[in-house]
């Protein structure tokens, strides 16, 4: 094995896990620890710990990803360079996490009540 295939086979073996990892979290979070269910537990571990869990293997599955494109950037160079439609798909891409950040967040109370509805009680 070379030396630039070692560090890419952990470095996609690491990729793998983390997104096995954060599939499983996500799917726990979702299907086995719903907030209507009362305290729920897995492992001694609740709803929140869980759920910090799942925001760090995010986290590190971002910066394995950050280092995957870094080691592949000359094969990523070239297929920008030869795909017409790589740059539209980046640039939907790009689009999808701005407007996901930047979508006004609406705030709800422990009832899963929104603000406007709460007001909405106070005034009738």
């Amino acid at each position: 094995m070379s030396a630039r295939a070692l560090p890419l086979s952990v470095l996609n073996g690491a990729l793998y896990l983390a997104t096995c990892a954060l599939a499983g979290t996500g799917l726990l979070l979702e299907l086995r620890m719903d907030v209507e269910d009362g305290a729920v537990r897995l492992l001694g571990m609740g709803r929140d710990d869980w759920g910090e869990i799942h925001i760090v293997l995010a986290l590190a599955f971002l910066a394995l990803t950050g280092v995957h494109l870094l080691l592949n950037r000359a094969w990523i160079r070239v297929f920008v360079t030869r795909a017409g439609w790589a740059m539209p798909m980046l640039v939907v891409g790009l689009g999808m996490v701005a407007v996901l950040l930047l979508w006004p967040a609406e705030r709800t109370a422990a009832g899963g009540d929104t603000h406007a509805d709460r007001r909405q009680e106070e005034v009738d």
